[in-house]
């Protein structure tokens, strides 16, 4: 603390300061504290002035005032002030022309240069290709075999079209019963493909039982019912699961949960195989289903 005394013809008053050296990097500031008091006689006004370097500048939180008063003053130091040792007087003016100095020492030390910040590291983008390569593979397959087996194969279509019934019913069965993702996030999903069971199993039953015309009828209805069930499969792993609770939940819902694999957060091996074989047998029913409708054969 170095005090100082001004004098005026009513009294005296003395200005400390504290610290009285600082240390301040080119380009910075600190802040000191400074205190005027009433030495003596009868309280009279009091204004606070500094005198600095250039390049060096001092502001004061209250710079007048009647003692005692305190307040902080703020040396900023300019970024050109060249490194050494600088002294800044301070002053403090009362009702006479006199002054009562008194001085802090600053120690200006180069500028502090922060480092260059790193270029920001954009992570990787792992880009999962299993649900679209198997989900590809199984459209292409899905309208292959309804091609195939509606025109080509149609000598088969009697014995094909039993096999693919009692596959579809049994993978549709298993899904409504132990994908609770479907049932939960998905309800009209699952509702849907109990729609489909129930008519699939009703259809097959009448293919067998019914009437000529009947037995037609529900031949044609197999296979516009399995295409449709097909295309609303690949419209779900297009269009990313509409009408669910998993819409828009990631990129690429529709296809990660279909055909995942296990190689997504919301698929399982399981899951994903029974919807892949459903889609490709629903292909090979809706084709068998029709030629069986052409032939007239049961």
């Amino acid at each position: 603390m170095i005090p100082a005394t001004a004098l005026a013809s009513s009294g005296a008053s003395s200005i400390s300061v504290s610290p009285s050296t600082v240390s301040i990097p080119a380009g910075s500031s600190s802040t000191i504290s400074y205190s005027v008091k009433l030495v003596s006689g009868s309280t009279w006004g009091t204004s606070i002035s500094a005198t600095a370097p250039s390049g060096i500048t001092v502001t004061f939180s209250d710079s007048s005032g009647d003692p005692p008063f305190s307040g902080t003053a703020t040396i900023i130091v300019g970024k050109t002030v060249s490194p050494g040792t600088y002294t800044i007087q301070l002053s403090a003016s009362g009702d006479d022309p006199s002054t009562s100095p008194t001085t802090v020492t600053v120690d200006v030390t180069n500028a502090t240069v922060s480092p260059p910040s790193p270029p920001p590291v954009t992570p990787a983008v792992h880009v999962n290709y299993v649900p679209f390569v198997i989900g590809g593979l199984s459209i292409g397959l899905f309208i292959v075999f309804i091609v195939l087996f509606s025109v080509f194969f149609s000598g088969y279509a009697p014995i094909v079209r039993s096999a693919s019934f009692i596959i579809t019913a049994a993978l549709a069965l298993y899904l409504i019963i132990f994908d609770r993702i479907l049932f939960t996030a998905a309800y009209y999903h699952w509702l849907g493909l109990v729609v489909y069971l129930v008519l699939s199993v009703a259809m097959f039953l009448m293919s067998l039982f019914g009437s000529t015309s009947m037995r037609r009828l529900s031949l044609y209805a197999l296979a516009g019912g399995n295409t449709l069930l097909g295309l609303l499969m690949i419209s779900d792993a297009v269009a990313g699961l509409p009408v669910s609770s998993l819409a828009g939940v990631t990129k690429n819902v529709g296809w990660n949960y279909l055909f995942g694999f296990g190689t997504t957060s919301i698929s399982t091996i399981s899951i994903s195989l029974a919807f892949t074989l459903l889609l490709i047998f629903t292909g090979i029913y809706a084709g068998s289903s029709l030629a069986s409708a052409r032939s007239g054969k049961r």
